[in-house]
């Protein structure tokens, strides 16, 4: 049985710079010259570039841009990051799953998201049409009594349309980009252990100095009864969610919120922390607590600490 492991890897790159040797004819002699060995540049802060790019937002559709030109080149949508230490208090009583009564309270945790254009210059417009994947998975990879499972995968396709919006709200608040789309998620799981639910959605996107936000309602779209895996599921996760992110130099705080909005209040908060480490490595501890961690557990209150890489930020 193979034990599970996880390497990170740092590269360091160093430019050689070597002049031509000079020929000394009278002397019929060749001097060499040492080379030059000159360390790399360290990458830009993240407020350095948003302060080249005229904005945190701005600085994120430039990156984006660029990369769009490259075929070998994968843009991200929602942060990308693995979690390998992830401390989750009584899994068992909050899992949903096959694997009930063998699981453990720590376990590694990552997200992987993607996204590619379909269509620009909508309507006549700056509108923009994407297509986007996220994946979540929490994965028993420490637990080798069971073979280290994956407890729970959560997939989330969805198309957007993107528009330019952008108005001053206050001196210091700016409206940039509005959302509007399509967003399926599911466990990819059968009966009795199926979840999964549809939503149109919208996004509003909000600029300070050092702070983007983002407002995002969504309305579920009604299914039968008899295939609904999941009917209160609104309950637990609500009508919609604000998401915030906090720039100081290269360290950025993400906080997320939701609240059903009712008498018998439920909700979510997450709270993460990136700081840098080394070349364009950074740090990641993320806090979780309410309802909706993972589709499995939507109607579970869980608390979980992780700590590990970020690879892409929302910024």
């Amino acid at each position: 049985m193979l034990k599970p492991f996880f390497c990170l890897i740092g590269l360091s790159c160093f430019a050689v710079f070597a002049e031509s040797p000079e020929v000394n004819f009278e002397a019929e002699q060749v001097e060499d010259e040492t080379p030059i060995l000159v360390e790399p540049e360290q990458p830009a802060s993240i407020s350095q570039r948003a302060d080249e790019a005229n904005g945190l937002i701005e600085q994120r559709v430039e990156i984006e841009s660029a990369s769009l030109q490259s075929p070998f080149v994968i843009t991200p949508h929602k942060p990308n990051y693995f979690l390998p230490v992830k401390f989750q208090d009584d899994t068992d009583a909050s899992d949903a799953s096959a694997f009930s009564g063998e699981l453990e309270d720590v376990e590694f945790k990552f997200q992987l998201s993607v996204k590619f254009p379909l269509a620009h210059n909508l309507f006549g417009t700056k509108a923009s049409l994407w297509g986007a994947y996220t994946q979540q998975a929490l994965w028993q990879s420490y637990n080798t009594k069971i073979s280290s499972p994956f407890r729970e995968t959560n997939y989330e396709p969805e198309s957007f349309v993107l528009f330019d919006f952008e108005r001053q709200i206050t001196s210091s608040l700016k409206a940039k980009y509005i959302s509007v789309g399509f967003n399926h998620q599911s466990n990819g799981r059968t009966e009795p252990l199926s979840r999964s639910w549809n939503r149109i959605y919208a996004e509003f996107f909000f600029e300070s100095e050092s702070a983007v936000i983002s407002l995002k309602p969504w309305y579920r779209i009604p299914e039968g009864s008899e295939d609904d895996d999941n009917p209160n599921i609104e309950k637990y996760l609500g009508y919609g969610e604000l998401n915030a992110v906090y720039v100081l130099d290269d360290y950025s705080i993400d906080l997320m919120l939701r609240n059903n909005l009712r008498a018998e209040n439920k909700g979510a908060i997450q709270l993460g922390f990136t700081f840098p480490m080394w070349g364009k490595t950074r740090g990641y501890i993320q806090y979780f607590d309410g309802y909706g961690q993972s589709l499995a557990e939507y109607d579970d209150h869980v608390r979980s600490l992780g700590i590990g890489v970020m690879l892409t930020n929302w910024l």
